[in-house]
């Protein structure tokens, strides 16, 4: 018989336990998952993540840089910025009800004035290429140039920190904040 009760005081020993030490054992585990899944979700936007020294601009939301390749969210831990890079192909667009990394082809303003043909041939516009080259792409870490009349242009990139401009005082590889001023893209970030 008293083995009997002794099993059940251990028994009861062992709810006690496990609920003293296994829920904040489960609540620890669920934080690191939680943790674990926000991060996931930070880089699904090929995103490295990198600490700035600025502070937050928005504790819910995010925010561009001069650079459209980039952009900033707060961390939710330390309120600190986490820099973010928007993937290939895409720039952080915020304006006319935009907000995030949107391919350059649908961006609705930042975009060159003419647009732009991939062809060197003599015909129409492209005409236009084969004298004044440079010229811009679509995305504008990159600008084509002809290697001859005829020939296949080149797409080239422009180095890195620079946008490729493309007005009628400038042509060239500019840093990002001057190829802002330039397209009048200053309010779309």
């Amino acid at each position: 018989m008293k083995l009997f009760m002794w099993n059940v005081w251990n028994a009861e020993k062992r709810v006690k336990l496990h609920h003293r030490y296994a829920m904040p054992m489960m609540m620890t585990m669920m934080m690191m998952m939680m943790a674990m899944i926000m991060m996931v979700m930070l880089r699904a936007a090929d995103a490295s993540v990198e600490a700035t020294n600025a502070t937050c601009k928005h504790a819910t939301n995010m925010w561009g840089d001069p650079n459209p390749n980039i952009f900033y969210v707060c961390s939710v831990a330390d309120q600190m910025p986490l820099q973010l890079h928007c993937p290939q192909g895409r720039g952080f667009f915020n304006g006319h009800g935009h907000l995030g990394c949107l391919p350059y082809d649908q961006w609705p303003a930042c975009r060159p004035t003419v647009e732009p043909t991939s062809s060197c041939s003599g015909n129409g516009s492209a005409t236009a290429h084969a004298k004044d080259q440079p010229w811009a792409a679509l995305d504008p870490n990159r600008f084509y140039m002809c290697p001859g009349v005829n020939a296949a242009p080149l797409l080239l990139d422009c180095t890195s920190g620079k946008g490729f401009v493309q007005t009628a005082k400038t042509r060239g590889c500019a840093d990002w904040s001057h190829w802002r001023r330039e397209m009048q893209c200053e309010a779309y970030y």
